[in-house]
């Protein structure tokens, strides 16, 4: 086994330093192979006979040693220790095991260092013979570096029914049969463990994890032969499991189409937005919009099943918020004024539901951003056209059909035009001759019709545009060959009641971020309006206007803890009206009459955290009324300043608004604001009319105070409680018949409209929301509220006529086995109608 004759000198040497031998805590780790060298350095004993080793051996040449393939499968792994004498000339003389792991892998490892060849030790400049120990690593790892990476499993997720890629979603792979690959030469959990180190996908708990890319593409590389399992993780979706199986040298292709359950990412109501920061708030999502009983999944008549908007006589599209009037509620779109928010004043909004980005309700106490209202605030968003690829439908039901198409045109460019045409005459003459079987002494012509046609260009990086053409029209005749009168110089159609109200908008918007901390948001539309209203030959009256809106608000973000926002917001309406009725003599008495309505207004507003839980929104207004002849105020007013306010200013009125909100424990907040408000003499226009009204009238004025508390129950659960006292003074109203009648006994008339109006509004409102989950989603609205006005001829605060005491709504949408839903919509109102 060994040569004697080299082993002398050595034997001799060894001897002679075997107590430092072990003693030393020098190593030397030697490539290719895993040998540990134990030196034998100088000691004092030997210092006069021996020298001291100055070089120790280097591994020049490696022997692998057998690794027997069943120890490989079966896992069997270690170091096999070895002592071994590495001889002058680099030889290994002799070699023992010192600790094994398994009979063969000694022998093999006995085996392979036999053949090792080293560098000698060098010592006082000549090589010497030294004892080292050797382990030698058997390793699985070593096998498994073998493996080729391949695809041999791909696919994509799309949404069911869209088929809009599902980024970002997780795919597991499972393997429910880890001996089917019966070609895997090392245990299958090292197998997993080398192939879940491949870049683009990990192990995770014995299962292999990708997720998908920006087309909902998804691959996992060198999947083992057999079933696989295979599940997606996607939140808002119904959850995927299905089941595939490997085969050898073939590689798999599929596609999976998941059914979406929830929308929380593609809001489309917010009661009250901007993150949060108006004091009232809830939020709900298209798919919830679509399922609520009752609307049609119109998501702009969402707003009239939210607390604090009133229900609405024979379901028509009033929105009478928090018990104020009815013109004290704007409607904005895009941010400029929006004429007509319903077809025949509640059927179907206007606009498109499926073209909305988001339809914002702020039912009072909202921020100076808006301003000429004292009621509350209804905005809704044009969505950008999708951009992936060209979508389209096609809807028909009992009232209309319509259409939508999107897409893009080029990389930066996408459009969306949809279209609405009413057929309602058509049912009701079905319905009447086919079903009651009766015929109607009148004809009734009722229809409508809407589009949208929207251009989005990406003209930059931080650069959006978009233009917007919008338009609607409302047309209703009511003919009778029984009734005649009236007079033709007045109407040609003395036997009808005509009524046609159509608009034309067109809308440019610009976004640009200037900066990180400096953006601007630019929105001009012009829009012309006519309404045309005309009854038996007895009156008829015609509306004209083409109007212009400028809204700009810049935005400059200080520091994390401060921003401002500096906005001008202007309407310019010309608006015509033209009117023929006879007096009691039958005599034709004409009108016309011009305004210049406003508002406009320009506004700054501070949104700043002076500590991490409390966030201060601070603003003032100033909004001018062209059509008003009067001296305004000049400094706002929270009630009546009239003894030194009035009479001062020019015509129009400052405002200033204050919210807040503190988060008093995570996920429980309080809040608070308190604004002054102010509006044109309502009815708008007529109020101010030479003939119809009083052209001295001054400004509508109001303030709001509200109080809430939110609280974020759980990730499904919350709740919103508010209380609010808003007033309302300098109310345009029609005199008295106490008030007329002592006017002529005095023997002086009064105008037909007064400026000494007032009103007052005290309420609570709650809303416990359960957020789309896998099977339900619905809330509980109740608000109980007081509307008031003075009663000028009982000298007392009498009821509002549209004073609603109790409102609870319960709504609900739980999803069955399958593809069907049920859902229910229950209320409860007591006070008009």
């Amino acid at each position: 086994m060994c040569k004697l004759s080299s082993l002398t000198l050595g034997l001799l040497f060894i001897a002679s330093i075997a107590a430092q031998v072990f003693e030393t805590d020098d190593t030397l780790i030697a490539s290719p192979g895993q040998k540990k060298v134990i030196a034998t350095p100088d000691s004092a004993t030997a210092a006069d006979s021996i020298p001291p080793i100055e070089k120790m051996p280097q591994l020049v040449q490696f022997v692998k040693a057998t690794y027997p393939p069943d120890l490989i499968k079966r896992g069997v792994e270690g170091a096999v220790v070895l002592d071994l004498i590495v001889s002058d000339s680099g030889r290994v003389d002799s070699a023992a095991v010192v600790k094994g792991v398994h009979p063969f892998l000694d022998s093999a490892a006995l085996d392979a260092s036999r053949q090792f060849v080293f560098t000698p030790a060098m010592a006082a400049g000549k090589p010497v013979p030294v004892l080292m120990e050797y382990a030698y690593h058997f390793t699985i790892d070593e096998v498994v570096t073998h493996i080729t990476k391949y695809v041999n499993f791909k696919g994509r997720l799309l949404e069911r029914g869209t088929r809009a890629p599902i980024v970002n979603a997780v795919v597991v792979v499972g393997f429910p049969d880890s001996a089917a690959d019966t070609a895997i030469k090392v245990p299958f959990q090292a197998y997993l463990k080398k192939i879940g180190g491949f870049e683009g996908q990990y192990l995770q708990a014995g299962s292999l994890v990708t997720t998908t890319d920006s087309i909902g593409a998804f691959r996992f590389y060198s999947l083992p032969v057999g079933k696989i399992d295979i599940k997606a993780i996607v939140p808002d979706y119904e959850n995927f499991i299905d089941e595939e199986r490997i085969a050898r040298g073939q590689a798999i292709d599929v596609v999976y189409r998941l059914q979406r359950i929830s929308y929380g990412n593609n809001e489309i109501v917010v009661y009250g937005k901007v993150e949060k920061k108006e004091v009232a708030q809830q939020t709900l999502t298209l798919n919830e919009v679509q399922k609520i009983p009752g609307l049609g999944g119109d998501a702009v008549k969402v707003v009239q099943a939210l607390p604090g908007v009133a229900r609405s006589a024979f379901n028509f599209g009033q929105i009478i918020v928090r018990g104020s009037g009815n013109g004290d509620t704007r409607f904005f779109i895009d941010g400029v004024t929006l004429p007509v928010l319903f077809h025949f004043g509640g059927l179907t909004s206007t606009y498109n539901s499926n073209a909305l980005a988001s339809v914002d309700l702020y039912p009072g106490g909202f921020g100076v951003r808006y301003g000429g209202a004292m009621g509350g605030i209804v905005e809704i968003t044009g969505r950008s056209p999708k951009t992936d690829r060209v979508h389209g439908y096609a809807d028909a039901n009992l009232f209309d059909a319509s259409f939508l198409v999107e897409g893009p045109v080029s990389k930066n460019v996408s459009f969306l035009l949809t279209a609405r045409r009413s057929y309602i005459a058509n049912v009701l003459d079905f319905f009447l001759e086919k079903v009651v079987k009766q015929t109607l002494p009148f004809t009734v012509v009722p229809y409508y019709w809407d589009y949208i046609a929207r251009l989005d260009a990406a003209v930059a990086k931080n650069q959006h545009c978009y233009l917007t053409f919008f338009g609607s029209e409302d047309k209703l005749d009511l003919i009778t060959n029984a009734a005649r009168g009236g007079s033709v110089q007045i109407d040609n159609q003395t036997n009808a009641v005509r009524t046609d109200n159509y608009f034309h908008m067109g809308i440019a918007g610009w976004d640009w971020d200037v900066s990180k901390k400096l953006k601007n948001e630019l929105h001009y539309a012009f829009c012309d309006y006519n309404e045309d209203f005309a009854a038996f030959g007895f009156f008829k009256v015609k509306g004209t206007s083409l109007a212009h809106y400028l809204r700009d608000q810049l935005t400059w973000s200080v520091s994390g803890a401060l921003q401002w926002n500096f906005g001008t917001d202007m309407q310019i309406i010309p608006y015509d009206l033209n009117m023929a009725t006879t007096d009691n003599l039958n005599n034709i008495v004409r009108d016309t009459s011009h305004f210049d309505l406003g508002p406009w207004g320009a506004y700054v507003a501070a949104q700043w955290k002076p500590i991490g839980r409390l966030l201060l929104i601070p603003g003032v207004r100033f909004d001018y009324y062209p059509e008003l002849r009067y001296k305004g105020s000049i400094v706002p007013e929270f009630w009546n300043y009239a003894s030194f306010n009035n009479a001062r200013g020019i015509s129009g009125e400052p405002s200033i608004r204050l919210t807040s909100k503190y988060e008093i424990v995570k996920d429980q907040k309080i809040k608070a604001s308190i604004g002054t408000y102010n509006e044109t003499p309502q009815p708008q226009g007529q109020a101010i009319d030479k003939n119809w009204g009083n052209t001295k009238l001054p400004a509508e004025k109001g303030s709001h105070y509200v109080i809430g508390y939110e609280w974020k129950i759980n990730d499904l659960v919350s709740a919103d409680v508010q209380a609010y006292h808003n007033t309302q003074w300098d109310l345009a109203r029609t005199p008295s018949s106490a008030e007329i009648g002592a006017a002529a006994e005095a023997g002086t008339s009064l105008p037909k409209y007064l400026s000494n109006g007032k009103a007052r509004m005290t309420g609570l409102e709650i809303m416990i929301k359960h957020d789309q989950s896998k099977r339900f989603f619905g809330w509980i609205a109740y608000s109980l509220s007081k509307s008031e006005r003075w009663n000028f001829d009982e000298n007392k605060w009498a009821l509002f006529g549209q004073d609603q005491t109790h409102n609870l709504q319960l709504i609900g949408s739980w999803r069955l086995r399958g593809l069907q839903e049920v859902g229910v919509r229950l209320r409860y109102v007591t006070g008009d109608p």
